[in-house]
C-alpha cells in the first residue's frame, strides 16, 4: 500500500459515505484502522504477526495448564 493509498483509506474510514458498508461497520464498533494497518503490511509481515500471535496464545495456554496443575 502506497502512502497515498493509505491516506485515502484513512480518509474513507474517518468519513465513510452515509449508508455504506464502511459506515455500518464503523457504527457497529469495528476498528477499521486495524484493517488499514494490516493491509499496509506485506504478506510475509502479516504471516509473521499471525505466527507471533499463535505463539503467544500457546504460551498462555501452557501457563494456564501449569497454574491449574498447582491447584
Amino acid at each position: 500500500m502506497t502512502p497515498k493509498q493509505r491516506k485515502l483509506a484513512y480518509e474513507l474510514i474517518s468519513n465513510p459515505p452515509t449508508g455504506s458498508d464502511i459506515a455500518a461497520a464503523k457504527e457497529y464498533g469495528i476498528d477499521l484502522t486495524l484493517l488499514v494497518e494490516n493491509l499496509a503490511l506485506t504478506p510475509t509481515e502479516r504471516a509473521l504477526k499471525l505466527i507471533e500471535g499463535a505463539n503467544s496464545l500457546r504460551l498462555l495456554r501452557l501457563a494456564g495448564s501449569a497454574h491449574r496443575a498447582k491447584l
